[in-house]
C-alpha cells in the first residue's frame, strides 16, 4: 500500500520543472543534471506502466 501513497516520478518531474528558470539557457549544469535524472526516472515509470497494461 505504500506504493500508492508515494509520489510518482512524473509528479516529481513536474516539481523539478516548476523550480527551474523559465529559459533552459538559464539553467545551471546542476539543474540540467537534476532535470535529466528525474526525466529518465519518469520515463522509465511511464514505460513500465504501459507495458503492464
Amino acid at each position: 500500500m505504500g506504493f500508492l501513497s508515494r509520489k510518482s516520478e512524473t509528479a516529481r518531474l513536474e516539481q523539478v520543472v516548476d523550480a527551474l528558470p523559465a529559459r533552459v539557457a538559464d539553467w545551471t549544469p546542476a539543474q540540467r543534471a537534476q532535470y535529466a535524472a528525474q526525466s529518465d526516472r519518469a520515463m522509465r515509470e511511464q514505460n513500465e506502466t504501459k507495458e503492464s497494461n
